[in-house]
């Protein structure tokens, strides 16, 4: 953990709310902003509400700190009030909640601790991460992200479904997509995928990139497969591909899919790879990538393959029309029908100049989402908010002392006001026992320091 300086506070500090850095989406994004910061105008903290994370060195190694306070369940007010210290010690200006599913522990210790400003970052689409253990902590979560002073969904999709299921205006929302290193996925590092897998270079690669998951329809992806060699969709002149699934999940999932792939064996020569950290040298070996999904937030997985130069073929949805146009930058077809999925793929590889013409289109629309544009674009938000907050012709570069008087729920109060306050939000079985412990801890620390 890297330690906060004391004394002046001479930029505003912006802290990043979210459960863990570990492997993931979020948090790969979460790193890929921090590096493009501009450290001039802000400062930067991250705090996470379950454990560092194997990512946690990948942030500190930018000189950002990481600290973390376990946080379980995130309802326990004793749990809370150690978080809120947390983050009082951190002192930041505003709070940026990443994931939806971080909103209770990050918005009610934000409050506890006298936090102002708040952001909640929505990834995904909402599905109410709590209606199968309480409704309450639907309620709890939604009443936060109306209280914010900013929302952020990363596709109009995201907005759409997250305000309905919060009762909001969509209009309420900044929609602000993810990002992608485009300079990382445009220049490959040579790597020969066609040697690791014994075939030669005349078999083309089609790829899908993602994890097991229903909604990323794995199953369609091999059915297309299957569809392309019965239906004989390719010339006899092609060589058949190789079809690759790239990802990994549940281990039933995984049988599932193994079982299809030993039925299309007459057929396709399907592969899973499992989970791979090595992307950007893979993904540029690829002939086609495939994402026929159900539904997505804002794709990673499309995002990478226009940066790496790769043919589309996905499901035509909003999230990911929003990326590509049907016939510019890939070919786009109705989910769940994977004989339209064979008909995009067998085009694709049949057709070298069109191909030529969608990747080129592609890697220019890439352009569009490079994370430092994403970066600038949320400390805009920051910015927006913190002058509303101090007046219009506030500077954000004012000196705050670091002895300078609390404000909020811990401001001033013992804290069993503060343990109080949090039951009247909670059901008695809930708290019962988490109050209790608090309590008894609570009285040996003030005999402490009475002593």
């Amino acid at each position: 953990m890297i330690l906060l300086s004391p004394g002046l506070q001479s930029k505003p500090r912006i802290l990043r709310f979210l459960s863990r850095v570990a492997v993931g989406g979020v948090q790969n994004g979460l790193i890929e902003s921090l590096a493009r910061a501009d450290r001039d105008r802000f400062d930067f903290a991250v705090v996470c509400y379950k454990k560092a994370g194997n990512w946690a060195h990948r942030v500190e190694a930018l000189g950002i700190p990481v600290c973390a306070q376990k946080t379980l369940p995130v309802w326990g007010p004793y749990q809370l009030l150690r978080l809120a210290r947390l983050i009082r010690t951190v002192r930041p200006d505003l709070i940026h909640i990443q994931q939806a599913e971080s909103v209770i522990p990050g918005a009610t210790a934000a409050w506890m601790a006298g936090v102002r400003h708040l952001i909640v970052h929505h990834t995904s689409l909402y599905t109410g991460h709590w209606s199968r253990q309480n409704p309450l902590l639907n309620r709890w979560e939604w009443a936060w992200t109306r209280r914010a002073g900013a929302r952020i969904a990363v596709s109009e999709t995201v907005a759409r479904v997250s305000a309905q299921g919060l009762g909001l205006d969509p209009a309420m929302f900044d929609v602000i997509p993810n990002g992608v290193n485009v300079e990382r996925w445009s220049r490959p590092q040579p790597y020969d995928l066609r040697a690791e897998l014994g075939v030669g270079r005349e078999r083309a690669l089609v790829g899908h990139v993602a994890r097991y998951h229903p909604v990323k329809r794995i199953e369609d992806f091999i059915e297309a497969a299957v569809l392309v060699g019965r239906e004989r969709l390719l010339p006899t002149a092609i060589p058949p591909p190789i079809y690759l699934v790239i990802g990994g999940g549940e281990r039933a999932l995984r049988e599932r899919y193994e079982a299809m792939i030993r039925e299309a064996r007459p057929w396709a020569d399907v592969r899973l790879l499992g989970t791979r950290h090595d992307l950007p040298r893979l993904l540029p070996n690829l002939t086609v990538g495939a994402l026929p999904s159900l539904i997505e937030g804002c794709p990673n997985t499309i995002l990478e393959y226009l940066c790496a130069g790769v043919a589309i073929a996905a499901s035509d949805i909003d999230s990911i029309r929003a990326l590509v146009n049907d016939g510019e930058q890939g070919l786009l077809s109705p989910p769940k029908a994977p004989e339209a999925l064979a008909r995009s793929i067998a085009r694709l590889l049949t057709d070298a100049d069109l191909r030529a013409r969608l990747t080129v289109a592609g890697q220019r629309r890439a352009l569009l989402y490079d994370w430092g544009r994403t970066q600038a674009r949320y400390e805009a938000l920051y910015e927006r908010l913190l002058r509303a907050g101090m007046g219009e012709n506030a500077s954000l570069s004012t000196a705050r002392p670091a002895n300078q008087p609390e404000r909020g729920a811990l401001a001033g109060r013992d804290e069993r006001v503060e343990i109080e306050v949090l039951k009247s939000h909670l059901t008695p079985e809930t708290t019962q026992q988490a109050v209790g412990d608090a309590a008894i801890l609570i009285d040996r620390q003030n005999d402490a320091r009475r002593t």
